[in-house]
Parts: C-alpha cells; structure tokens; sequence
C-alpha cells in the first residue's frame, strides 16, 4: 500500500506545480486514518553479534566524531538512497515497517507541520519544499529535515551524530538531539550518523578532494554495556509541538547536504489524486505495510 502511495507521490514530484500536488495527495492520505496507525517504536539499543554486522568504514569515521559516542558501534546497513530509513528499520528490531512508509508518514508530517520545520532549518539547510519534493522520491538521499520529522512520526529522540571532519560552525546543527514534539523523561532515544560509504581517500577523490556524508548508519551500544542512552549528551532541539503561523527566512550561508539531482519532466500533468479503490478500502484491514 505504501510503496502504492509513494510511486504517485513519486509522479506528482516531476511536476511544475509539485509541491501543491504533493500536498492534496498527503492531505488525502491523512484521511486514511486505517492505514496511519501510530507506529509501535520500541527500539534496540545494544548490539547484538547474531543480528547485526559492523560497518568498519563508518566505525573508522566514528573515531571523528564526538567523545561520548566513539565508544558506540556502527551497524551496516543497505546503501541503497533509503539508507536513513534502512537505519530506522534496524533499530526498531522488527521487519513489518518499509522505507516505503517511513517516507510518506515524514511526507504528511513535512506538509502538515511546513512553518515550524522551516523557520527552524530553512536558513540552515534550504527550503523545506525543496525537500519535500526529494522525499517522495524512492531512494533519494535523505538529511536534516527527516531527521526532525521522523523524530516526530515514531515518537522518538533522534541524536543526530557528525564526525569532525572539514568540520565548520554551520554544521553545528547536524550534532543535536531533535526531541519530538511529546517528549517525556522515559522517551527512548536513538543514534544516527552520518558517514561515507567509501574510504575518506576514496571520498575526496570523488568530490574534489572535499569530505561530504552519503550515508547514514545506526549506532548501538556495545553487547557488554548495559548502560542506558540516556547518558548520551548533545544539544537538544525540540519537536513541532506547536506550528508557527508565520514562516521565515535568514539569508545564511547554506549547509551543502546530500540533495539528489534528477532528470525530471517539468511539464504539468493532471492532478494527482489518491485512488478511489484506497480510499474507500474498509476498516478490515487494520494494520497494512
């Protein structure tokens, strides 16, 4: 159904009017209150040798990053564009979830939430429509802002994680832990950094000899360490507990984040609607991935 779902919003991204398609598209999904269940997050926090496998690049790049996380390990997983959502899948311990429906539930959370997430990042990190347009994108690259949104989606602190490396003050943000907008004492937090999947030679060599991230893995805890993550001690920004009626822009220096390029057909095309075979689907399904 999701992997539905995000093939139209896919289409709807390739036109001139993209954002208002993306947006009535989003808004009919909200009504599918059946198929948007709140996500059942519970995630994993130690490392486990049986399930998980070690990426020994990005654990290199840990070594860059800041002291209370070097002791954390990194988990491999798919490099594949959806590596954000792949990361989420692995902590959550369970396979029902897809990268197909993380993406649309950050979707409708980006559209429904549009001023706060943008007079927070857009002077950081671009404008949120922008983004928008790349998330409904399957195996686009992925940054800041769906880290702030899934935060939001799974109920979940994110504790975003970048390594020191051509390191400057405007990436300062990629380093903080976004609360979601419920945030309690007893709310789980999780780790995600943000590395390269080739060597930092091998890196630089393709991007003219500058250091960039094009991926992102999970971090656990060690096997033996039965800490919680609690102690884990980075700026915390707070989730959309309340949208601004008014949005913003500062004309800062733009961070560079991993923003795909595409081939799109700018023509305009009808508009997208949501099919009327999902809409009208009854209660009887209750919890489809």
């Amino acid at each position: 159904m999701f992997e539905t779902l995000l093939t139209l919003l896919g289409k709807a991204s390739m036109t001139s009017n993209y954002y208002d398609q993306i947006r009535t598209i989003c808004q009919q999904i909200e009504t599918l209150e059946w198929l948007l269940t709140p996500i059942q997050f519970t995630p994993i926090t130690h490392f486990d040798p049986k399930v998980h496998r070690v990426d020994q690049k990005a654990n290199l790049y840990l070594q860059q990053a800041s002291l209370d996380v070097q002791n954390m390990i990194a988990i491999e997983v798919a490099a594949d564009g959806n590596c954000l959502y792949n990361s989420i899948i692995c902590l959550s311990g369970n396979t029902a979830s897809t990268p197909s429906e993380l993406r649309v539930r950050s979707l409708i959370e980006l559209v429904k939430n549009e001023n706060f997430y943008h007079n927070r990042f857009a002077h950081i990190v671009g404008l949120v429509n922008e983004t928008i347009k790349n998330i409904a994108r399957n195996f686009s690259f992925s940054e800041l802002y769906e880290i702030a949104a899934l935060s939001n989606v799974l109920k979940c602190n994110m504790q975003s994680v970048y390594p020191t490396i051509d390191y400057r003050s405007d990436l300062n943000i990629m380093n903080n832990t976004f609360e979601h907008a419920q945030y309690s004492i007893a709310s789980k937090t999780i780790c995600l950094f943000w590395t390269h999947s080739e060597s930092g030679i091998e890196a630089r060599r393709n991007n003219a000899g500058n250091w960039s991230p094009n991926h992102f893995v999970p971090l656990l805890l060690p096997s033996h360490n039965s800490q919680s993550q609690n102690h884990l001690g980075q700026p915390k920004i707070s989730g959309s507990g309340s949208t601004p009626t008014k949005a913003t822009t500062k004309n800062n220096t733009l961070t560079q984040v991993r923003i795909p390029e595409f081939n799109a057909d700018h023509n305009e095309i009808q508009p997208f609607q949501v099919p009327s075979t999902v809409i009208t689907t009854t209660n009887e399904i209750t919890t489809p991935r």
